[in-house]
């Protein structure tokens, strides 16, 4: 392509001396070559990458909005996405099946302390839009004592989030009996069925369902939980130090993403996307909105690494010997993604 344009330079300027067009007509023929360069970065190879992520719900809308709204696209990125089980994430990126890895950032954090070659790239979703939620007749977590409380397996991010928020509040472990029955909609049966007192984490659209049916919100995590860095982006280390610039552009594409469905003007077609990607119906897409978006701000800080969040993880997988040492959270960053000081 380049020598097409060389080729077409160099008869344009030889034109030029033999011709005597004027003005208009040479304005002409660099409009034509203006135009023709244009066209060709257009149909330039967009780079391909691929990124596992966990099966779609309410928080993967960052690269569900970059996809459907053109961001990648104009990074000039082609992504493909494969959907799996949480646990499968991380393992198919250190596999090398995949470029990039769209993963709780604790499964990431503990391959790492493992020695696993891999980086954090950037955020996803910050803060832990999640709520406790039980039985009508609890009114506080203190009166979960004794009682049983339906959790996803013992090493899950959710059941050490839990624990720590109650030993904050004064309940140790052995004051209550976790029943690990699986993710979201087994722990939400749980409680409807009566075989738990409570669900140590629902989100939508679980925790709208419980609401409806009666039962009672004891803890929004958001109001207890400040600052988590609860979803990441991650990278293999030397295919990173290979292909920085790409996945610079990846992350800018997520950045703008997040800036726009972060954007109040466009409430109305978010619930649009949320509707078709989720197959929800626009009630519950409306609701989901505004939980996920305004009340939770869970994409506040647009694709950057948040420090605070970052070290509050880190801590909460120590102190559940998730980890073996509380290493800084920086170590677990690619310098090139690190915040500005």
């Amino acid at each position: 392509m380049t020598k097409i344009f060389r080729t077409a330079i160099r008869w344009l300027r030889s034109d030029n001396r033999k011709s005597k067009s004027g003005p208009a007509d040479q304005n002409l023929k660099w409009s034509v070559l203006f135009v023709l360069f244009v066209g060709s970065s257009q149909l330039r190879a967009a780079d391909k990458l691929s990124l596992s992520s966990t099966n779609p719900t309410a928080l993967d809308l960052d690269h569900v909005v970059a996809r459907e709204k053109g961001f990648y696209a104009k990074e000039n990125l082609e992504v493909d996405v494969q959907f799996m089980q949480p646990d499968l994430v991380i393992k198919a990126l250190l596999a090398g099946s995949v470029d990039l890895a769209r993963s709780g950032t604790h499964f990431g954090v503990i391959a790492a302390s493992r020695g696993g070659e891999l980086k954090i790239i950037g955020g996803s979703n910050y803060g832990y839009p999640y709520e406790v939620i039980s039985q009508p007749q609890f009114k506080t977590l203190a009166d979960l004592r004794g009682q049983r409380i339906a959790a996803a397996s013992f090493a899950s991010i959710t059941t050490t989030i839990f624990k720590d928020v109650m030993q904050r509040q004064g309940i140790a472990p052995s004051a209550y009996t976790l029943v690990f029955v699986g993710g979201s909609p087994e722990r939400f049966q749980a409680v409807a069925f009566g075989a738990a007192a409570a669900s140590l984490a629902e989100a939508p659209p679980f925790n709208f369902r419980s609401v409806e049916a009666g039962r009672r919100v004891l803890l929004r995590y958001a109001d207890e939980i400040k600052s988590l860095q609860y979803t990441s982006f991650f990278a293999q280390t030397k295919f990173l130090a290979q292909n920085r610039p790409v996945f610079t552009r990846f992350m800018r594409a997520l950045g703008q993403a997040m800036r726009w469905l972060n954007d109040p003007a466009n409430d109305k077609p978010m619930v649009e996307l949320m509707t078709k990607n989720l197959k929800i119906d626009e009630a519950l897409a409306a609701q989901t909105y505004k939980f996920m978006i305004p009340d939770n701000k869970s994409f506040r800080l647009e694709g950057a690494v948040d420090g605070p969040g970052m070290a509050e993880m880190v801590r909460l997988l120590f102190a559940d010997n998730m980890i073996p040492k509380r290493e800084p959270w920086e170590s677990f960053v690619d310098p090139a993604f690190l915040p500005a000081k």
